[in-house]
């Protein structure tokens, strides 16, 4: 079981307001449908209006997981235009989880949101090269060489 997990229940608690529904509730259908629920499990980060900010469909074991949804609350925060508070989760997960499939994505878009802070296209490069260097093969390496 992936929730109960410590590191998946610490991500959980420290950077969501967890909501579940049942999908096969009649009560849950209009917030299903809203979202065009398609399958489970079905993760989303939402804004404190419901606007989906990050989503990932299907499951994954712990110690995917928990990267995967430290990585989500970055995309949010970047979203949202909180540059700093993106690039320091998507650090983090990169920090305790740099094997996990979200990594490299995870490392592009430390370049990203230190870009999008100070504008200066360094920033950009330098978390790209390290990108090139830590995950050759990744598709997200294939997407900086412009």
């Amino acid at each position: 079981m992936t929730y109960p997990e410590t590191p998946v229940r610490e991500a959980i608690e420290r950077l969501t307001v967890p909501l579940q529904l049942d999908n096969t509730a009649d009560a849950s259908q209009a917030v299903l449908d809203r979202y065009r629920h398609v399958w489970t499990p079905d993760l989303r980060i939402l804004d404190t209006d419901g606007t989906e900010l990050y989503r990932w469909n299907g499951y994954l074991p712990p110690y995917e997981f928990a990267p995967q949804l430290i990585a989500a609350v970055a995309h949010a925060r970047l979203r949202r235009k909180e540059y700093d508070a993106a690039k320091a989760l998507y650090e983090e997960a990169l920090r305790r989880f740099p094997t996990a499939l979200i990594a490299a994505e995870a490392q592009y878009y430390v370049g990203v949101s230190a870009y999008r802070a100070s504008h200066n296209a360094n920033d950009l490069l330098h978390a790209w090269h390290e990108l090139e260097k830590s995950y050759p093969q990744s598709d997200w390496t294939v997407k900086q060489n412009f």
